[in-house]
């Protein structure tokens, strides 16, 4: 679901992150995310309990508890 269509009680609670840009690859091992100044790869914390899925083209795919959520960049 994108972050923009997320009820705003859920947007409230979700971690804030700030991403600073990504590097797309058809090799998923050389997908990066830029998010608070940490280079991130797909299975890695974005922040404490949000989990990074997916890196795509224009967005990524970030997991929190049960709900999995699209940022655009």
């Amino acid at each position: 679901m994108p972050f923009d269509q997320l009820p705003a009680d859920v947007r409230r609670s979700l971690p804030a992150l700030a991403i600073g840009g990504a590097i797309y690859s058809e090799q998923p091992s050389a997908r990066m995310l830029l998010v608070g100044g940490q280079l991130l790869h797909e299975g890695d914390a974005a922040a404490p309990g949000v989990t990074l899925e997916h890196i795509g083209q224009r967005s990524a795919v970030l997991r929190w508890r049960d709900l999995r959520y699209e940022v655009a960049y």
